[in-house]
């Protein structure tokens, strides 16, 4: 598989630029833990486990948002470095290419619709999926567990306030608990 083969491939290029696009979607295919989807979708939300890829969850989250993650703090390889060996084309470096508007706003939308979603498996599963998958019930637990699966990342609150919010949730849950009984 090539990264032009990816559905999410003219998203990323738009953002990133086409040989930065080839040379990140080429490390994804690369890692041993790549897993993509068959869908027939073009959001780069389902095209494969953002968590499981090289350049992590933020790196993708950024390019989802029509942000140039080199922009925010990630590593910004040389076009000279990109290569052949790591790019299925070859070709003179190009300038990035600002998305639209209206394409960077479907995009924010299309990350915001359920930002819980992630590829387990080779299946789309969410937080909900898995709370009624193992019966979790309480209310405060399930608002714990969703929480706790992606602190930091849901928003504008950082890891440590989840975990404190997820605290208190716990503590909530074990008094609904006990007035159940």
């Amino acid at each position: 598989m090539k990264p032009t083969d990816l559905k999410c491939y003219k998203h990323v290029a738009s953002v990133i630029g086409e040989d930065y696009a080839d040379h990140e979607l080429q490390r994804v295919i690369d890692c041993k833990d790549y897993q993509h989807s068959n869908s027939s979708n073009f959001r780069l939300t389902a095209a494969f486990s953002w968590v499981r890829s090289p350049q992590g969850w933020d790196f993708w989250n950024l390019v989802t948002g029509g942000k140039i993650p080199y922009e925010h703090g990630h590593e910004n390889p040389a076009l000279s470095e990109i290569t052949p060996a790591n790019s299925d084309k070859t070709s003179e470096p190009m300038a990035m290419i600002e998305p639209s508007e209206e394409l960077r706003e479907a995009f924010e939308k299309a990350a915001t619709i359920n930002k819980y979603k992630v590829f387990c498996k080779g299946v789309e599963i969410d937080v909900y999926d898995v709370l009624m998958a193992y019966g979790v019930t309480n209310p405060a637990d399930q608002h714990a567990i969703k929480k706790m699966l992606m602190p930091g990342k849901r928003g504008v609150k950082d890891a440590n306030q989840d975990r404190r919010e997820a605290i208190q949730s716990l503590e909530r849950a074990i008094e609904l608990a006990q007035s159940d009984k």
